[in-house]
C-alpha cells in the first residue's frame, strides 16, 4: 500500500464527498494523519438530508478510496465513525428540555464491515 501524501488524501477524499452529493459549502472536511474529519452540516447539494444508508455508503467509499484511514464526522446534524453512524436531527426537530435547552434526537446504526471487500479495486 502506497503512502499518500496529505494533498492526495484531501483530493480523494473530496471526490468521495463529490460521489456523494455533499454540499461543501455547509460541510468542512479535512485530512490528517491516517484520519478524515468532517464537520459544519451535512447535507446533499439538493438541499435534502442524508439517509443512514447513504452515509453507511460514504464511510464505505472513503475505506475503499483511502484504506488505512479513519472516518470522523461530527456534524451538527451526524455523528459517525468508520464503525457507527448516529442521527442528531435537524435543527427544527430537537425538541426544547423543561430548561430551554435541546434535547437530541438520536437514532444509531451500526455499520456491518463483514459485507464489503476493502482489498479489491
Amino acid at each position: 500500500m502506497k503512502k499518500l501524501t496529505r494533498m492526495e488524501s484531501t483530493k480523494e477524499a473530496r471526490r468521495v464527498l463529490n460521489r456523494a452529493g455533499v454540499d461543501l459549502s455547509y460541510c468542512q472536511f479535512s485530512c490528517y494523519g491516517h484520519e478524515v474529519r468532517l464537520t459544519g452540516w451535512l447535507c446533499r447539494t439538493d438541499g435534502l438530508d442524508f439517509t443512514g444508508a447513504q452515509i453507511e455508503g460514504m464511510v464505505h467509499d472513503f475505506r475503499k478510496c483511502l484504506p488505512g484511514f479513519m472516518v470522523a464526522g461530527d456534524t451538527d446534524n451526524w455523528h459517525f465513525t468508520s464503525e457507527h453512524i448516529s442521527y442528531i436531527g435537524d435543527k427544527d426537530s430537537r425538541k426544547t428540555g423543561a430548561k430551554g435547552g435541546a434535547e437530541e434526537v438520536q437514532t444509531t446504526y451500526e455499520i456491518d464491515l463483514d459485507d464489503f471487500d476493502f482489498e479489491a479495486s
